[in-house]
């Protein structure tokens, strides 16, 4: 029996080294696995952090952005608003000029002075012939088609106006005043300054918005 007692006894701290390992094994395992837990949490919650901050990023970018594009649209509207407010102011500018000088046609068409220290005298008669109108017109609005022009309806000394050729109509006296001619011009120089205030405008917006 006494020979059995240190087999026992190595027996059993054979089985106490192996539950202590086992139990060690086992405390470390669990230590490791918190560990490693811990640290995976943590790494989640850092990419969770920081994708949450790229959205608030991205966000904040989108809504900068936005309001940037909404300044800018505001800040177009009201240049072109301005620019069409002055091109309104312009054109009753121009309308202004023309009423004015259109009350002058009567008076600097009918009288005139041989000096400044003489009375006014009626103005001699003007005479237009058709052709003076065809080429006026045809100047103003760039066509060299012949313009008709009014006729008296006779011809001089029973002379043929066919037989003459087309430029013997250019030869016959047109219904036109100087009043006429000045009126005439008058209007048409308000519409040149129109045009021409339209399109200072236009080049204005073109800049204003990077299309020059």
């Amino acid at each position: 029996m006494s020979g059995i007692k240190p087999v026992v006894v190595w027996l059993l701290v054979l089985a106490a080294a192996v539950g202590a390992l086992a139990l060690i094994h086992s405390h470390g395992y669990d230590q490791g696995f918190a560990l490693a837990k811990a640290q995976g949490d943590a790494a989640l919650d850092k990419q969770d952090k920081e994708h949450e901050a790229e959205l608030r990023y991205m966000a904040e970018s989108a809504v900068i952005g936005l309001k940037k594009a909404a300044d800018e649209l505001i800040a177009s509207q009201a240049y072109g608003n301005q620019l069409a407010a002055d091109l309104v102011a312009k054109r009753d500018e121009l309308r202004a000029v023309t009423d004015k000088l259109n009350g002058e046609i009567q008076r600097v068409t009918t009288l005139y002075r041989r000096a400044l220290n003489t009375q006014p005298e009626p103005l001699p008669p003007a005479v237009f012939t058709a052709g003076f109108v065809r080429v006026w017109n045809s100047a103003l609005f760039g066509t060299a088609t012949a313009v008709a022009v009014p006729s008296s309806g006779s011809t001089p000394s029973g002379a043929n106006a066919t037989a003459a050729g087309a430029s013997a109509a250019d030869d016959l006296i047109a219904g036109v005043t100087r009043a006429d001619l000045l009126a005439n011009h008058v209007r048409n120089s308000e519409g040149y300054a129109d045009c021409r205030a339209q399109l200072t405008k236009l080049i204005k917006w073109n800049v204003s918005n990077g299309r020059n």
